[in-house]
Parts: C-alpha cells; structure tokens; sequence
C-alpha cells in the first residue's frame, strides 16, 4: 500500500515524521527521544526484575534489593518523561534545562558510585548508563545556546 492510494491524513499517520520529533537544527531532539525510550523500558523492567540491576551494581549486588529497583524505576521513568517532552520542545529553555538536570543527575549518580561507592563495576551492564548519562550530560551543555536562542 503506497501513500498515493492511501488517504493523506492515513498516510501521514504512517509515516516516521509524524511520531518523530522534528530535528531540523541537530540530531539532538532523536538522542532524546532514544534515551527517553530505553529509559522507560529499564523504568518498567524494574519493577518486575532487578537482575540487569544487580549487574549494573555488581559490587554490592546484594543492596539491590526490589523495593530499591522500583524506587530507581520511578525516579527512571521522571527523567524519561523529561527526556521525552524536551525532545518535542527542543526551544523551550525550562524545558531543556530539565533535560540537563536529568543527564547531570544521572551522571552523577553512575559516576559516584563508580569511583566513590564501589557499587558499580565496570562491565556491560554498567557501560551504557555511564556513555548515555555523560554523553547526554555534554551534548546537551555544549548545544544550549544552539537550540534555545
């Protein structure tokens, strides 16, 4: 089925660039979206499981506890909300200045626990939340006045 024998309104809902938020000025509104997805499906996983968890903080696995993994869930899914509507509302200074707060946080956090607690140990588990928080930490930093002016 093409979009020429489809109805326009059909066919726009098809397409990617009605789901996706626009990124004329950079790529940065995608990254957003992108980790405000895997946020949530980490969010949501931890309410039901803890192993991926448990592996993230490897060196004291036994602190991860259920009621820990929801309570990471929850603060999880706040900043992927945040992460989602400012991929959509990439111009809005308070907005966009709650998605910093979101990665800053988060690379606090990984960072900390890394290099102060002891709890994360470095391995597959805990690579990808260290790269999303400082990557996201930078980019959004070093993009401010590019997106907000």
């Amino acid at each position: 089925m093409s979009c020429k024998s489809t109805p326009s309104s059909l066919c726009y809902i098809l397409t990617p660039s009605a789901v996706l938020p626009v990124a004329t000025a950079g790529y940065l509104p995608y990254w957003l979206l992108l980790t405000s997805v895997a946020g949530t499906y980490n969010a949501i996983q931890n309410y039901f499981v803890i192993w991926q968890s448990k592996e993230v903080y490897a060196g004291k696995a036994d602190e991860m506890t259920f009621l820990a993994g929801r309570i990471f869930g929850a603060w999880t899914m706040l900043a992927s909300l945040i992460r989602g509507l400012a991929s959509y509302n990439i111009h809005e200074p308070g907005i966009y200045s709650l998605a910093i707060g979101t990665y800053a946080l988060a690379t606090f956090h990984f960072t900390t626990e890394l290099l102060i607690f002891k709890s994360v140990k470095p391995n597959r588990a805990s690579i990808g939340p260290l790269v999303v928080g400082w990557t996201g930490l930078i980019w959004t930093l070093t993009q401010r006045e590019h997106y907000t002016q």
